[in-house]
């Protein structure tokens, strides 16, 4: 049985809130699943370890060219012949290709309010693919791992600003985490593009030995060096849903009027801090009694 399943969603943690349902279509259907995504969310590094997935696809999602655009998703959506075509994203304009697609059955998640996607996956998995049993197994397979466990992995980024606590917030964090001798290595992550952005922290820790940037390292390595870390600590985002699928101690800092505390759907023992009600001294405070 050929299987495609198109999730459009642009975020990390997006597409690992798909893994439950990915591995429930193949439990279902004892058939290797075919995807059609987003370049964004890094499915090729994240998911080419699932022994559930055949493929993954790339194409732009995006409103601009929509005619265009909505061609392409057609043909692309044709060339797989598949006898069942899952669309997860509650869209008309992606919707439209896949009704005159030559797909033997096609379903579509409906639109209904999204405050979180976690959810809204679970919910309309039971509506639409009742059949489909939903795990929440939320597990990522990384290949290798480092052996060095009293290692901290902090994300000073996210792919939207506006959930981001403030550089020198994390900076001062750092500097705290520098002192604590039990870790070896923390590695220091953010977006490349941003370089110019975080120069400055660059310039604090570039001469400090237990520091690493890893803003220029391969996508695939960056997953290897996040399995050997004991920690996960940044602002809610990708990177944070990561280490929730990898089990690891999670320090989640997010801004609830723009994000979710979403990687608790991943890993319920994520620990969250709430910048809207706990002030910086505060959370840095907390954080490193924790990893004290």
């Amino acid at each position: 049985m050929k299987i495609l399943l198109i999730i459009p969603y642009r975020g990390i943690g997006d597409l690992i809130f798909h893994i439950p349902l990915i591995r429930g279509l193949y439990r279902k259907y004892n058939s290797r699943i075919n995807i059609l995504t987003n370049e964004v969310n890094r499915a090729k590094n994240l998911l080419r370890n699932e022994k559930t997935v055949n493929k993954i696809f790339y194409l732009n999602f995006q409103r601009e060219n929509q005619i265009i655009n909505s061609y392409k998703l057609l043909i692309k959506i044709n060339s797989f012949n598949s006898d069942l075509c899952v669309l997860t994203a509650p869209s008309k304009r992606l919707t439209i290709p896949l009704l005159f697609s030559n797909s033997k059955r096609k379903l579509f998640f409906k639109k209904k309010s999204i405050k979180d996607l976690s959810k809204y996956l679970i919910n309309q998995t039971k509506e639409i693919l009742p059949e489909v049993n939903f795990s929440k197994d939320y597990s990522l397979s990384i290949p290798g791992s480092y052996t060095d466990t009293e290692n901290i992995f902090i994300s000073i980024d996210s792919r939207h600003d506006q959930n981001n606590w403030n550089k020198v917030n994390f900076i001062n964090l750092l500097k705290k985490i520098i002192l604590l001798k039990k870790f070896k290595k923390i590695y220091v992550n953010f977006d490349p593009s941003k370089i110019k952005n975080f120069s400055n922290v660059i310039n604090i820790f570039k001469k400090n030995s237990k520091i690493s940037f890893t803003y220029s390292v391969d996508f695939n390595e960056i997953l290897k060096i996040m399995n050997s870390c004991k920690y996960i600590i940044g602002n809610e985002s990708g990177p944070i849903c990561i280490g929730a699928s990898m089990k690891k101690n999670v320090f989640s800092i997010y801004y609830p009027k723009h994000t979710t505390k979403s990687s608790k759907t991943i890993y319920e023992k994520v620990k969250f801090f709430n910048t809207d009600v706990e002030n910086s001294n505060y959370i840095i405070s907390n954080i490193i009694k924790f990893l004290s």
